[in-house]
C-alpha cells in the first residue's frame, strides 16, 4: 500500500526507483520488489529500465481500492476466512463468533472498498489520516512474549 501511495503522489512526474521507495517508506528492498513485481504483473505499475527508470502508476490511483491491493498482495479474502479458523465462514456455520464476525467483515470490507490509493495520496486525506507517520512509523509484528511448546501443556 505504501509504495502505492508513494507512486501516486509521484504519478506525472516520471519512473521512481525501488530503492528510493524502500528507503522513503522503510520497506526492506528485496520484499519491496517482490510486491513491485506482482504489481507489474497484475498490469497494476509499470517499469522501465536505465538510467531513466524506474516504476510508475499505470492504474488510475482513483479507480484502485485498498481491497482490489489487499487481495493482489496479501491474498485476503474476507469472504470466507473464519476467525476461529474453520475451513469456511458460512451462513450455516457453527462458529460461535459467526455471527459478530459477519458484521465486523462487512465493515472491513466496505472501508476498503471505499478508500482509494488517491484517497491515501491526497495531502488532505494524508493530514487527516496522518498517513505521513503511519508511513514513517513501522509496528514490530505482534508476537507473544514467549513460545509455547507442548512439553508445557
Amino acid at each position: 500500500m505504501r509504495a502505492l501511495v508513494h507512486l501516486a503522489m509521484a504519478r506525472g512526474k516520471g519512473p521512481v526507483l525501488a530503492s528510493h521507495i524502500a528507503e522513503t517508506e522503510g520497506v526492506p528492498l528485496p520484499f519491496l520488489s517482490k510486491i513491485l513485481h506482482q504489481l507489474k504483473v497484475a498490469g497494476i505499475v509499470a517499469a522501465t529500465r536505465g538510467q531513466k527508470g524506474g516504476y510508475i502508476l499505470q492504474k488510475d490511483p482513483s479507480k484502485l481500492t485498498l481491497l482490489d491491493v489487499a487481495h493482489l498482495t496479501d491474498h485476503v479474502d474476507f469472504g470466507e476466512q473464519c476467525l476461529l479458523g474453520y475451513k469456511f465462514c458460512e451462513e450455516n456455520c457453527n462458529c460461535v463468533l459467526h455471527k459478530e464476525w459477519e458484521g465486523i467483515k462487512s465493515q472491513i470490507q466496505k472501508f476498503l472498498r471505499t478508500k482509494t490509493i488517491a484517497q491515501l495520496a491526497d495531502d488532505g486525506a494524508r493530514e487527516s489520516l496522518d498517513v505521513n507517520g503511519m508511513l514513517r512509523l513501522r509496528q514490530p509484528p505482534l508476537r507473544p512474549p514467549y513460545e509455547v511448546t507442548s512439553a508445557e501443556f
